[in-house]
């Protein structure tokens, strides 16, 4: 069975870059596997953000800017129940999660010193990767060989979340 090859919007990846920009400066300091999640993450929430947005997204973008302007448009939105939710608002809510959650997860990971605890920020790599790429739930509660398992699980099936290979190398951050 072959699998389509995800490619990228042209259009999406200059507001991609803005918006990796504003919320955490740069991924190029990252692992290469968790750099593509960062990209893949952002650019899935925008896929899914701009259809609701009729202001144009240009200049500097926030995250906090566009999610104002989703809740504009769509003022239940900001609700939690997301089963109740049709399949692509709740899509939606979950990638502004992710997204949201991503500034926090490389604050933490860029407070580890690589050189003094490489062990602890391979660790933190391997925890945000198999959050965000792999989807493994309760992620934090779970021991690292057990993520290796569900990784290892999902990788040769259809991995959670599609991801476009080599997503960074169309982006410039």
């Amino acid at each position: 069975m072959t699998t389509k090859q995800l490619t990228p919007d042209e259009d999406l990846l200059p507001l991609c870059e803005e918006l990796i920009k504003a919320e955490i400066t740069t991924i190029k300091d990252l692992p290469r596997e968790l750099a593509n999640t960062l990209a893949n993450e952002y650019y899935r929430f925008l896929v899914l953000a701009v259809p609701h947005i009729k202001h144009p997204l240009a200049g500097r973008i926030t995250l906090s800017m566009i999610k104002e302007y989703l809740l504009n448009e769509k003022p239940d939105l900001g609700v939690v129940d997301i089963e109740s939710k049709s399949a692509i608002e709740s899509e939606l809510v979950r990638s502004l999660a992710a997204v949201e959650a991503i500034a926090e997860f490389i604050g933490v990971l860029r407070g580890i010193d690589i050189n003094k605890d490489p062990i602890q920020y391979r660790s933190t790599v391997d925890l945000i990767t198999d959050h965000l790429k792999y989807d493994i739930p309760d992620t934090g509660g779970k021991l690292h060989l057990k993520r290796l398992f569900e990784r290892a699980a999902k990788k040769p099936h259809k991995q959670a979340k599609e991801q476009i290979p080599d997503l960074i190398d169309h982006i410039d951050i």
